[in-house]
């Protein structure tokens, strides 16, 4: 062989191999670089999922805290409402920045922050005590319904965001399969010319790909390990979950449920709910009816009755309260039950003591004014009998005679309405309201005088309501007692009430209004007026009054409004109660009070 060939043949076999490195190692940025991009495809996805995933959270988590606050009225229960209002516009944020350029994915955020917005609407009004909210038919299945289409809206985005990740994924495992036979052949083509060369780059290039496949495989696992994080979480919930199939046979139960029914799961799976799910009614005793066959028949949620006693499988009791709802298919059908409750026994007794409490205070309060309003009639009998020793005129005797007699039937009518705040019924009876106004008002009829408060009635005759005679009396001693010391020495009061025709939100009964000369109630202490423990009285109130009295009234199915007085004279506070003329739980028959 010539040297000029040899010399061009050495040229190629220096050239062949230089040109396939370069080709090789062009070939492999190409593969590298498109499967480096699949990859951040894949972690945008997880981003986007977990923000997703992040801002359901924090939905849950003010879903949570309103339903806490409607419960038990407490401030402390709307701590995750205001932990998570800041996060979620955080949350919204970030996602309008990851999903640039997809217009979809866009619309359907718009579309979750418009619902979001509609929801957090509702619920402020609930927060803030707004009368047209709370009186609206529905309020909580409306609001349940908003939370509803707010998760399903997020949930639609979490299964288009999964779809994109599953597409992203499988073309990531074809580019590493494409990559990985190129890296194959490459090196057999380039081995037969130098071997020894190229057997340094194909070993880090497959420690390269060994190594990125062990983070994927790490990525995966923590993905997995934070799923099933979640789905613990949701499982260890504070509220006890029950679910059922379609003809109510036991599927799940958390770990709260089990302790509150006393069936494992174990156990329970697979058994008619009415055997692990035995509910009472609290007062009567009776069987409730069971709330599948209600969801079943309604396909709707549906509450628990009030009073609802749950026995347990060792003979324990819980006051429980919540609802069931249809669990659907994505057809429309129904395939089961989701039953949502907690105990609320504890939280029971407190009410109870507290409205105890409250009850004597009021006769507390009462006490000096009933003890002076009843030393009177008992001195003027004194008196009179004394004339009556020394009078010898039968005309004069029979005068002495009928006002003692006057004086203690006063007496005894004041007793009577003492002992009346006490004795109660154990049904509801029909009530003369203007009777029983009339004798609260004279067991306030001293305090009045003694502090030169003007007091107005306007008081509609034949006006009866159903109820518990005791509680009311106790609510409208609250009211006008609040009235008085509000107005102040030489105030004026005002009661007035008229019937109340039957309307859209409520049917007929009788609304009594409060009003008092005094300065009136601030908008900041209005939006707390009914919680409990608060009070503008400083140390001289316990903050339970208005609290008990909107608990006995929302009781017999009414309602108390702070509204503006129409009275020019009276610029002070006024309370409105609505009270139904029969309450639900009103036998027909019952005698008069």
């Amino acid at each position: 062989m010539k040297l000029p060939q040899f010399n061009r043949t050495l040229r190629q076999l220096v050239a062949l191999p230089i040109v396939l490195l370069v080709l090789m190692a062009g070939f492999l940025v190409w593969q590298i670089a498109a499967a480096t991009q699949a990859q951040r495809a894949l972690d945008h996805s997880d981003q986007v999922t977990a923000q997703l995933q992040e801002l359901l959270n924090l939905f849950i988590d003010q879903e949570t805290g309103l339903r806490g606050f409607q419960l038990t009225s407490d401030p402390v229960m709307l701590d995750p409402w205001k932990n998570a209002a800041g996060p979620i516009q955080i949350d919204f944020a970030n996602l309008h920045g990851m999903l640039a350029g997809d217009n979809a994915l866009l619309k359907s955020l718009d579309d979750l922050e418009v619902r979001y917005n509609q929801w957090l609407g509702f619920a402020n009004a609930v927060l803030n005590q707004d009368p047209a909210a709370l009186k609206a038919a529905g309020m909580n299945q409306r609001g349940k319904a908003m939370m509803d289409g707010l998760r399903a809206s997020a949930a639609a985005m979490l299964q288009h965001e999964e779809s994109l990740r599953a597409e992203r994924s499988r073309h990531a495992r074809w580019l590493q399969r494409r990559e990985l036979v190129s890296l194959l052949l490459s090196a057999v083509v380039v081995g037969l010319l130098m071997a020894l060369f190229t057997r340094h780059h194909v070993h880090a290039i497959s420690a390269s790909y060994l190594r990125r496949i062990a983070e994927i495989t790490e990525r995966s696992d923590a993905l997995s390990e934070s799923q099933q994080w979640f789905q613990t979480t949701l499982e260890s919930i504070g509220d006890a979950v029950i679910a059922c199939s379609n003809r109510g046979a036991v599927t799940f139960m958390n770990a709260v449920s089990e302790k509150l029914t006393g069936w494992p799961l174990a156990e329970a799976k697979g058994k008619p709910l009415e055997k692990v799910f035995h509910i009472i009614n609290e007062q009567t005793r009776d069987k409730v009816e069971n709330p599948v066959e209600r969801v079943r028949r309604l396909k709707r949620v549906v509450g628990l009755a009030n009073h609802t006693l749950l026995i347990a499988r060792d003979g324990r009791e819980y006051v429980i309260d919540d609802s069931a709802a249809p669990i659907m298919s994505g057809a429309g059908k129904m395939i089961g039950v989701v039953l949502v409750f907690r105990d609320v026994t504890e939280e029971r007794r407190v009410q109870t003591a507290l409205v105890a409490s409250e009850k004597l205070a009021v006769a507390g309060r009462l006490a000096a004014s009933i003890a002076h309003e009843i030393h009177n009639p008992l001195d003027s009998v004194a008196n009179l009998l004394f004339l009556l020793q020394q009078e010898d005129d039968p005309a004069k005797r029979a005068e002495y005679l009928r006002l003692a007699q006057q004086e203690l039937s006063r007496g005894m009518q004041i007793s009577r309405t003492m002992l009346s705040l006490y004795r109660e019924p154990k049904s509801p009876i029909q009530i003369d309201l203007r009777e029983l106004i009339e004798g609260v008002l004279l067991l306030l009829d001293r305090r009045v005088q003694h502090q030169g408060i003007s007091m107005e009635t306007h008081i509609a005759g034949d006006l009866a309501v159903g109820g518990f005679p005791a509680e009311l009396r106790q609510v409208f001693t609250n009211l006008i007692v609040n009235a008085i010391e509000a107005a102040g020495p030489r105030g004026r009061v005002r009661i007035g009430m008229e019937h109340a025709e039957s309307g859209e939100l409520h049917g007929a009964g009788a609304i009594i209004e409060v009003a008092d000369s005094g300065p009136g109630i601030s908008p900041e202490a209005a939006k707390k007026l009914f919680q409990p423990f608060f009070t503008t009285k400083g140390a001289d109130g316990t903050g339970l009054g208005l609290w008990v009295s909107m608990g006995i009234v929302q009781k017999h199915g009414g309602s108390i409004t702070l509204v503006e007085s129409r009275q020019a004279e009276l610029p002070g506070a006024c309370l409105r109660v609505f009270l139904p003329a029969r309450t639900l739980a009103q036998q027909v028959g019952q005698p008069a009070a």
